[in-house]
């Protein structure tokens, strides 16, 4: 009779702890989720695109900190720049202590200089695709802030190169272009491309429905030359409503190196 109570009691108390575990961990979901409104986030505006920078370490306003560990795998949102080009950041709060470059691929550290203030990063004169790391402080709490880049030498703006939407070519799920090299350089493009959407006064990348992998040949677009060019997205981004641009890539060699720059498309379905 006795081991058949301490068997019920050890059964209550089993059942009460049990009911104590999911309590608490329904209470912690949902105060991280509460803790997630709070979360720093900041803009990185180049010319007219705007993209949003993944927090590393932070601190939620309400004082609660979380520690995250560098270059995990992040879903970097990407932007490009160019030599000198303005950076301009938007909704930071607290002050920048430092900004370190870093290896796209590698994750090396790269020891050059970036010039900054509170309100912009100037461009580093260096080519290739980097992570950027700011380091601020809020409140007396550090906070840490990554995004892509990729830098180029040249904006392209003054790259006499045209692209232009083929009659009764566009649908949902893609378009016909003409591509005209009117500069007095050779040039050189491949099949890669990507979308931007205009949201809130701002170019922003597309989402991707499913990650698009490109064959990677290159192709030659001589001075007056003029090529058509067919993309179907949909694939890669599915079906599309709303104001988008394509985006593509051309470069040229200047004593050896190649020099690229991007060209844009805009396009309304």
């Amino acid at each position: 009779m006795k081991n058949k109570k301490l068997i019920l009691v050890i059964i209550g108390v089993l059942i009460i702890i049990v009911i104590s575990l999911i309590a608490f961990c329904n209470k912690r979901t949902n105060t991280d989720d509460d803790l997630s409104k709070f979360e720093h986030k900041i803009n990185i505006i180049s010319d007219d695109k705007m993209i949003t920078a993944n927090t590393g370490g932070f601190c939620y306003k309400n004082g609660a900190c979380i520690d995250k560990i560098d270059f995990q795998d992040f879903k970097y949102d990407s932007i490009t720049s160019y030599y000198g080009n303005k950076l301009y950041i938007k909704n930071l709060d607290g002050t920048i202590k430092s900004i370190e470059l870093f290896d796209y691929s590698t994750k090396e550290f790269i020891d050059t200089k970036v010039e900054f203030t509170n309100d912009y990063i100037i461009t580093p004169s260096i080519s290739g695709p980097y992570i950027f790391k700011i380091n601020a402080t809020y409140e007396g709490k550090s906070i840490e802030y990554y995004f892509w880049i990729e830098i180029y030498r040249i904006s392209g703006k003054d790259i006499n190169v045209t692209m232009e939407l083929k009659e009764d070519s566009l649908t949902s799920v893609g378009l016909s272009m003409f591509v005209k090299n009117l500069s007095d350089k050779d040039l050189q493009y491949g099949n890669p491309y990507s979308l931007e959407k205009y949201e809130d006064g701002y170019w922003k990348n597309a989402n991707v429905v499913n990650q698009l992998y490109f064959t990677l040949p290159a192709f030659s677009l001589k001075n007056n030359d003029s090529v058509e060019l067919n993309v179907n997205w949909e694939y890669g981004y599915g079906k599309l409503n709303g104001k988008y641009r394509i985006v593509k890539r051309f470069s040229y060699k200047e004593n050896e190196d190649s020099v690229f720059f991007n060209k844009y498309l805009e396009f309304e379905i």
